[in-house]
């Protein structure tokens, strides 16, 4: 695929740590965009306590309302998981402290998981779940269903990462994403400080055409469902970006707008979907 990021789109900062300025460019046939510069040193900008993926540590009320809403998304994510997994194995791509993994297991679903953060790998050992370096631990064509919960966005090469994942997959296995959406209401109400763009972090930015263009040739797209708590995480996140006055009431305020907005749209806050190989 040939990618073409010369329509610029939007000039944000990394309000989350650094507050160094970096430019959005978008594809104008796939509707993809790019962070530009993409940072050489990446884990510089993740070496954070309140970087809440990748620890447990923080006790700080924001730190509660991430861990409340985490425990209501992995009762989900098992749930929807357990529906397409029959005997087959399960990998988790970014597992982060290995919550999902810990979940699928207790459900009986046999599960691995690849994190490329050794702090997070050590908090997930911490738990007894040996989570993987690389994606070269793992043999080809031995999953039957691989999830990407917030971690494609990550990415720095989309096009290599997918074919990675067609060779893990077995013949008609099953690909779960979780993707920020910046077509929705509450990214289009915060802009540059709408959490979801999470620069530089975040190296790429996806609506639904851009999730399209990237696996239609090899994936058929059989469900995408909404996920309704984010919008509420986000939105509490942005309003502490843009310093707004109580920014827990309005993020929340805002988050419910996004969602019902959403229903009439279709373009919530994060979008899960639900591909399956073709072949």
């Amino acid at each position: 695929m040939d990618l073409n990021f010369s329509k610029h789109f939007l000039t944000l900062n990394d309000y989350f740590l650094t507050q160094e300025e970096f430019e959005l460019y978008r594809d104008p046939h796939t509707e993809l965009i790019k962070t530009i510069p993409q940072p050489k040193e990446l884990d510089k900008y993740y070496e954070s306590k309140d970087y809440l993926s990748h620890d447990d540590s923080s006790t700080s009320f924001f730190a509660q309302c991430y861990n409340f809403a985490k425990g209501l998304n992995l009762k989900s994510k098992t749930s929807l998981i357990k529906k397409f997994t029959l005997t087959g194995r399960v990998l988790d791509i970014g597992a982060g402290v290995g919550d999902l993994i810990g979940a699928l297991q207790d459900c009986g679903i046999e599960s691995v998981g690849f994190e490329p953060s050794e702090k997070a790998r050590q908090v997930a050992l911490e738990k007894g779940i040996d989570l993987k370096p690389t994606l070269e631990h793992f043999e080809i064509n031995s999953f039957e269903l691989i999830s990407m919960y917030h971690v494609l966005e990550h990415v720095p090469d989309v096009e290599k990462q997918k074919e990675k994942i067609l060779q893990l997959l077995q013949p008609k296995g099953v690909l779960i994403l979780a993707l920020p959406n910046y077509e929705s209401y509450d990214a289009k109400f915060y802009g540059k400080y709408w959490a979801g763009y999470d620069v530089p972090r975040h190296l790429f930015h996806f609506n639904k055409k851009a999730v399209r263009s990237l696996f239609e040739k090899d994936f058929e797209i059989i469900k995408m469902k909404p996920m309704w708590l984010d919008s509420f995480y986000v939105s509490i996140l942005s309003s502490r970006y843009k310093k707004s006055p109580f920014p827990f009431l309005l993020g929340m305020f805002i988050g419910l707008l996004s969602n019902l907005t959403a229903i009439v749209t279709k373009e919530p806050s994060s979008i899960t979907y639900i591909l399956k190989k073709r072949f």
